[in-house]
């Protein structure tokens, strides 16, 4: 009777101690299916900057390495930053690395540089059709025909048109300049002001909550560069 007892015993502890290793085996197997490889992690993580709105328009480059995700790139604000390394704290993710670099002036250096391109393009079509007038312009007096002569008239009205559209773009880059020194100015916060520049001279229109707000609003845009004037029409409402 009494190895019958012992035998029973040994029976249940071969069964739990099995039963353990099932369950062992079990607890694993989940672990590891939580894993999630780095290009997964990189994907998911880049989805999302281009989903956010504030994170949209800056450059940020993701790089994952066996679960470390790091961030690289420039940003605008601290607010911006901390937003991406929000962004980044998806599934699979041991460690976030946020080197990103702040730059208050992120967007007027944008701004400087499409300004510095299309007037770089406008001064390689106007020196073109300059040329080409030129050309025109000593065929006639060689007397080749009047055909040349309307050659001529017509690479010196494209000339002209060129110097317009390259005054409009000065305008739009002064307009832009504006609108970006607005951006972190108190006083201007929850404001509807309207800029338009023309010849540049730019011309402020819309509703600000105070006199002091109206005068910083002028200030600021007096300061932009290649500004001229300021023509301020803004209209005081208080709350």
């Amino acid at each position: 009777m009494k190895n019958v007892v012992i035998a029973s015993l040994v029976g249940l502890v071969v069964v739990f101690g099995q039963g353990n290793r099932v369950s062992a085996e079990g607890q694993t197997a989940a672990s590891g299916s939580v894993r999630v490889d780095d290009d997964s992690i990189q994907h998911r993580i880049e989805a999302g900057l281009k989903a956010n709105t504030l994170l949209a328009p800056r450059d940020i480059d993701v790089a994952v390495d066996q679960g470390v995700v790091t961030l690289t790139g420039t940003v605008r604000t601290g607010d911006e930053k901390a937003a991406a390394r929000r962004q980044a704290d998806v599934t699979g993710v041991v460690r976030v690395r946020n080197l990103i670099e702040i730059d208050p002036k992120i967007d007027e250096s944008k701004i400087d540089a499409a300004a510095d391109k299309t007037k770089a393009g406008l001064t390689r079509a106007v020196d073109a059709t300059v040329g080409a007038a030129k050309k025109s312009k000593e065929a006639v007096q060689k007397g080749v025909g009047k055909a040349e002569q309307g050659v001529a008239k017509a690479a010196d009205k494209t000339a002209g048109a060129a110097d317009k559209v390259g005054e409009k773009a000065g305008d739009a880059s002064i307009t832009s300049g504006v609108k970006a020194s607005f951006y972190d100015e108190k006083l201007l916060q929850e404001t509807a002001i309207d800029v338009s520049t023309r010849d540049q001279v730019v011309t402020l229109r819309g509703t600000v909550h105070s006199f002091a707000a109206k005068t910083r609003a002028e200030e600021l845009a007096r300061s932009t560069k290649n500004v001229t004037g300021v023509v301020n029409e803004l209209v005081v409402r208080a709350d």
